[in-house]
């Protein structure tokens, strides 16, 4: 877990237990979508801090009442109860599916992993070249692409396998005038056909962790492909700034994008190290890092939210 888990306290005190006591009463007047409104508003308010932020994912995310027994949870018929919106985050119009944890998530707290965006948005450079491996709805790349345009123009690749979430970003990134190339296939160390799969411990509508690894229904067969041979393909310019979340195919992302790495020189890699993933695809965060080492990067500074960390190129490393 992270530093935020360590040092926050995933309980309530007596007057926030009155507070969200009174908002759970509160449905019996407005109805669950009213409630559920209201709550956002507050958790909009409370999740702009670091701890507030951390109570929030608790708070609303399924699969949580037990880690976090002394937190208020909210009931979850406000979030399933017409489950798809349209709202304004993080200055987008999105669509969202409040069935999913991480859109839930955005809805209630207003951001979905702030320290990541934040460092995305102070690290891109106009002109910059962002690649997004594992977009799911584009949350980092529309953001990125947001930023890129205040920036005075650069280029954002999402690649993402799932049908469903990549017609979401176009969607959004139309919706907001914004150009992300959205690549439809999901990156390997070599060509290939895979299945994605769901995680049996959350829905089928969760699209956040499904993965090649998961042991629950079959969603869709996926391409598989390395990121050099892609790169390749289209002539790929450059390469600055790469942020990747494929729950537990890092690793052999990384020995496929090997070439590009080190052709290409990004300034830094955000990459979600999560043992529970990595574990399931029959690898760990240790060699995740000697990998990283090998094409000669390191990480820097301390992890980002919960399980993300940044790694810049060493000095020493390979040319």
């Amino acid at each position: 877990m992270s530093r935020y888990a360590l040092t926050v306290t995933l309980d309530d005190g007596r007057f926030e237990r009155l507070f969200w006591d009174a908002l759970r009463l509160s449905a019996t007047i407005v109805g669950p979508l009213g409630a559920r409104a209201l709550a956002a508003l507050a958790l909009r308010v409370v999740s702009r801090s670091e701890r507030g932020y951390t109570k929030t994912i608790y708070r609303v995310a399924r699969h949580t009442s037990s880690q976090s027994p002394d937190l208020v949870h909210l009931p979850e018929h406000w979030s399933s109860a017409s489950p798809l919106v349209r709202v304004r985050r993080l200055g987008l119009s999105l669509d969202l599916d409040l069935r999913d944890n991480l859109q839930r998530v955005l809805y209630y707290a207003g951001t979905y992993e702030p320290d990541v965006i934040r460092f995305i948005e102070l690290e891109l450079r106009r002109g910059d070249l962002f690649v997004d491996i594992g977009a799911h709805i584009g949350v980092h790349a529309l953001s990125a692409a947001r930023r890129l345009r205040e920036l005075g123009g650069g280029q954002v690749i999402a690649f993402e396998p799932a049908h469903d979430s990549a017609t979401k970003i176009r969607r959004a990134a139309a919706r907001n005038h914004l150009d992300v190339t959205v690549v439809e296939t999901a990156l390997s160390d070599a060509p290939g056909t895979a299945e994605l799969r769901t995680d049996p411990d959350y829905g089928l509508d969760d699209a956040g962790v499904r993965s090649q690894y998961g042991s629950g229904e079959v969603v869709q067969q996926i391409s598989l492909k390395p990121f050099d041979a892609w790169a390749d393909e289209v002539g790929l310019p450059r390469l600055d700034l790469v942020k990747i979340d494929v729950e537990g195919a890092e690793p052999r992302v990384f020995e496929g994008m090997r070439r590009s790495l080190a052709r290409l020189r990004p300034r830094a890699l955000v990459v979600e190290l999560k043992a529970t993933t990595l574990e399931r695809a029959g690898t760990d965060g240790s060699a995740l890092r000697q990998l990283l080492h090998d094409c000669g990067y390191e990480p820097f500074g301390k992890p980002l939210l919960f399980h993300n960390q940044v790694f810049r190129r060493s000095q020493s490393g390979p040319s």
